[in-house]
């Protein structure tokens, strides 16, 4: 699904059989700008924001590489100097704790920092497209290389404006500056400092939420991925 996992494929089993990165494709039609939107401060249980306030969001299972400490540490730098709000939604996928953090650890570490008014937990919501146009930046904060980024296609296809770490198969699916903005993996300070830039700046937001629909739309479509998976039928 990206040329990271390619590599990876390709260091271990050799140049043979020869491998084809074909990116997954996103429904535009479903994952698009207009549409309902969730009410994320209800399903988080938190009071209506007052308006104006700016919904920043990480949609991700709870796997332990997907960063929620590291989103919840980014943001709670910012909350004190932007009228904001953060929010957490999905849930957890597998059967082991070891693997993945759990809801109950989640909301004791926003108890700890004093964020429990503006760090919400939406837990699973069934209805991503919806959870995505409800928010105003969307934040990729996964700690390990990501094998392709689905949520960060969909956020593209919503016309909203992502941020996206450095490393893995999600790097591949923008252009910082042009459709996105990128930051150090595993970087908090750094990851802070993209989404504040987005917080300033609404200008900003629209024409990387824009450019990132036109991205998605060439880029992800279901038509997009028919071809590619045609050429290399016709190639053999």
């Amino acid at each position: 699904v990206s040329e990271s996992v390619a590599l990876d494929v390709t260091q271990t089993l050799g140049r043979h059989p020869p491998v084809t990165p074909i990116w997954n494709a996103v429904d535009t039609a479903r994952f698009a700008p207009e549409g309902p939107a969730l009410d994320l401060d209800a399903l988080a249980g938190l009071a209506p924001a007052p308006p104006g306030t700016l919904r920043v969001g990480l949609v991700a299972t709870f796997a332990r590489w997907k960063g929620h400490a590291l989103f919840i540490d980014a943001v709670r730098r910012l909350i004190s100097r932007h009228s904001m709000r953060a929010y957490i939604i999905g849930g957890p996928l597998y059967e082991t704790d070891g693997s993945q953090t759990s809801m109950a650890e989640l909301r004791n570490l926003v108890r700890q920092l004093d964020l429990e008014s503006t760090v919400g937990l939406t837990g699973f919501v069934p209805d991503a497209a919806s959870a995505l146009r409800a928010l105003d930046i969307v934040v990729h904060a996964s700690t390990a290389p990501e094998p392709f980024g689905l949520v960060v296609a969909e956020a593209m296809a919503c016309g909203r404006a992502v941020v996206v770490s450095d490393s893995g198969g999600v790097a591949e699916l923008v252009a910082p500056g042009v459709d996105a903005l990128s930051y150090a993996s595993g970087d908090a300070s750094a990851l802070s400092r993209e989404i504040e830039r987005l917080l300033a700046d609404a200008p900003l937001r629209r024409r990387l939420g824009a450019a990132a629909r036109r991205t998605a739309s060439e880029k992800f479509s279901p038509a997009s991925m028919e071809s590619r998976i045609l050429a290399v039928y016709d190639h053999v």
